[in-house]
């Protein structure tokens, strides 16, 4: 009883403090180069995970982020820095 307590006393915090994330997302971007792409999509805030990959003839990088840290014209931005983004596809509810 008294674990069952805490624990939803921690959940209760962690929501009022936004520790535990609503939600993530995931985008998938067409790039010249997906090492180039992720190593300027790595290391920012609200980035999650990226993979580095091909999709049909194209190279791709699929990117789990934060949505309430990052938007995906940011993402877009750092690529675009980076001289390697040539699109971006339909984003997809992570779940």
């Amino acid at each position: 009883m008294l674990k069952t307590g805490l624990y939803s006393l921690l959940i209760l915090f962690c929501s009022l403090t936004g520790a535990v994330a609503d939600e993530t997302r995931q985008i998938t971007f067409t790039v010249g180069c997906y090492d180039v792409g992720a190593a300027a999509l790595e290391n920012h805030p609200g980035v999650l995970k990226v993979d580095k990959g091909w999709q049909g003839f194209h190279e791709v990088n699929r990117v789990q982020y934060d949505p309430q840290q990052v938007d995906v014209e940011q993402l877009e931005k750092w690529l675009k820095q980076a001289d390697t983004w040539r699109a971006t596809l339909p984003e997809q509810s992570k779940e």
